[in-house]
């Protein structure tokens, strides 16, 4: 799993980086030709990580556009995404599973909607969802250290995948996206040493590519429910158990939220986390 922004007024460049004590920190802004004045003018956000001049304008209105989005998510209009059917948590804490692959799929009733709290899907052949989604996309990828040249499974109207979108008071704050994989892809990881059990073609169906909340709204259940969204949304004809859904190279937490999703614990004891390579 991996788990995003540009404005009109402030051009953020996603794939520039700064070193900074061996390390590769991302940044998102152009400097001037002084590279000297530029590093030593160079400050970094404890909230969002971005490294910015303080002494450009457009670089402190960058990290405006970047910050806000790090914490609270991305503007979206009521008008903006498909809306879908999702799914309410009835119990906000979840247990990992045992070897069962229905046991864990009896919590949830389809009634997550409400007013102001929704889940939408991109629509690719609307160039302002996709750009608003992109630009979110781009401060996910950062904080994931993920690649940002990965949208096109969901972004494109040619697309096999989709992006889902978890909406609160107007702002896009969590998102997934999946795409279809085949056994091919698909293997089972030792949650306990991250190891990939090669030797074993599970049939998952869908990848996980991406699972993000923005940081004030974590720890509220959101990543379960784009989640369920996904599993009952992402095939039309059919509703995809959990364990159906693989991860891509989850993070430290969200492995803990996978172990606890959709692992299935072997007869060895071990606890496996479905996975997509």
């Amino acid at each position: 799993m991996k788990n995003l922004g540009s404005s009109s007024k402030s051009k953020i460049n996603p794939k520039s980086v700064v070193k900074n004590n061996n390390k590769y920190v991302q940044s998102r802004l152009q400097f001037n030709s002084n590279k000297t004045s530029r590093k030593s003018n160079l400050t970094k956000c404890e909230k969002c990580g971005m490294l910015y001049s303080i002494n450009s304008i457009p670089d402190i209105d960058s990290h405006k556009t970047y910050h806000t989005m790090h914490l609270s998510g991305h503007k979206w209009a009521k008008t903006w995404g498909s809306y879908i059917e999702g799914p309410k948590l009835i119990d906000q804490k979840i247990t990992p599973p045992t070897s069962s692959s229905t046991s864990n799929d009896s919590t949830y009733t389809s009634d997550l909607q409400s007013k102001n709290e929704y889940v939408v899907v991109v629509r690719p052949q609307f160039p302002k969802e996709v750009k608003a989604a992109s630009e979110l996309m781009s401060v996910v990828n950062d904080e994931l250290n993920a690649p940002h040249n990965e949208n096109d499974f969901w972004a494109t109207v040619d697309g096999k995948g989709k992006l889902f979108l978890y909406i609160k008071d107007d702002r896009a704050v969590g998102a997934i996206s999946v795409e279809p994989i085949d056994s091919t892809r698909s293997r089972w990881m030792v949650y306990e040493n991250k190891s990939i059990i090669d030797h074993i073609r599970p049939h998952f169906k869908v990848g996980i590519s991406r699972i993000w909340v923005c940081k004030e709204h974590r720890s509220q259940g959101i990543a379960v429910k784009l989640l369920e969204a996904a599993r009952t949304n992402m095939n039309p004809s059919r509703t995809m158990q959990r364990w159906e859904l693989a991860w891509s190279q989850p993070t430290e937490s969200g492995g803990k939220l996978a172990s606890k999703y959709n692992g299935m614990k072997h007869k060895s004891g071990k606890l496996l986390i479905p996975c997509y390579i």
